[in-house]
């Protein structure tokens, strides 16, 4: 188990090196831009979607040239992606897991629209910002970049 954990915490700190390191600024402005859709996706449980959420993401995947990509729906509204990216069989499947649905957000109570992005003094708000969105779009913007350089994992 303990290997498990820590194979975990090394991949998704690579995948932040992995886009933080790029030389061309297109990553950054990706992934910036899929955590804004991300975050502006209602997916609360009373009447947000995670299907919707889900279908965004499989969308740019797909375009990136991801062909096993499935949005399963197990109750209305409740979807969730599945992207299978092959590699060449020499070591074991790694699995990326983050979910898409977020507490429910009172707009009385927000300083901002929670279903914005909002950049101030330095600081990102919006609901999902913290837990767990952020590392949906890490995963999903550095998957379509490896796609993208040819990397077979």
């Amino acid at each position: 188990m303990q290997k498990a954990h820590t194979l975990f915490v090394a991949m998704v700190v690579s995948a932040g090196a992995v886009l933080l390191s790029a030389q061309s600024p297109a990553p950054e402005t990706r992934a910036r831009e899929i955590f804004k859709q991300l975050v502006e996706i209602n997916t609360t449980h009373s009447v947000g979607s995670t299907t919707t959420a889900a279908d965004a993401m499989a969308v740019r995947l797909r375009s990136a040239g991801f062909t096993d990509v499935r949005v399963l729906e197990p109750a209305p509204r409740k979807g969730n992606l599945v992207v299978r990216y092959p590699g060449n069989g020499t070591k074991r499947p790694l699995l990326l897991l983050a979910h898409l649905d977020v507490v429910e957000a009172n707009k009385a109570d927000w300083s901002f629209d929670p279903f914005i992005l909002t950049e101030k003094d330095g600081f990102l708000y919006g609901r999902g910002t913290a837990d767990d969105k952020t590392m949906a779009a890490v995963f999903v913007a550095n998957l379509i970049r490896l796609k993208s350089e040819g990397y077979v994992p």
